[in-house]
């Protein structure tokens, strides 16, 4: 089957603990996700509106699996690339039906209300197992105010 060259980026919560878990003879390792995603919608008042939020089902294999499963947990904001893919399957009333999941191709924690600490894994070209990425600089003044404006100072 051809890949679907379609792409999307998901922006969201999780809704609960990934979970990971092997499948196959070779135990390659696959986690499934949830991710809810609502936009700040206003009113024609500017008032916030309730929005019943989008359910994205999402999956990701190998050492992408292992590392989501080790570093977010339900609530975790993300911002995820991922293609779909849909099955086809018969349910027991013998009519076709369809499912879309989503497969993740990059995931990562939305900094927008947390911060992170980045720990390089195993499998690039010095072959280091486990490295600390430097630590941010204190005092650092010139962050982002909000979406659409730019502190002027030295970053």
């Amino acid at each position: 089957m051809a890949k679907d060259p379609s792409m999307v980026i998901i922006r969201g919560r999780l809704a609960a603990d990934p979970e990971l878990r092997t499948v196959g003879a070779q135990a390659t390792p696959v986690v499934n996700l949830r991710i809810l995603s609502s936009g700040g919608e206003k009113d024609t008042a500017g008032q916030p509106v309730e929005v019943t939020p989008t359910s994205w089902n999402c999956e990701a294999w190998r050492g992408l699996a292992e590392h989501i499963a080790a570093s977010l947990a339900k609530g975790s904001q993300v911002i995820a690339v991922a293609r779909p893919k849909t099955d086809r399957f018969t349910a027991q009333d013998g009519t076709e039906r369809w499912s879309t999941r989503y497969v993740i191709d990059d995931i990562g924690a939305s900094l927008q209300r947390a911060t992170v600490q980045i720990t390089k894994t195993g499998g690039g070209r010095n072959g280091n197992q486990h490295q600390a990425a430097p630590a941010p600089a204190q005092g650092h003044t010139g962050a982002m105010r909000n979406n659409d404006d730019f502190d002027t100072g030295e970053w």
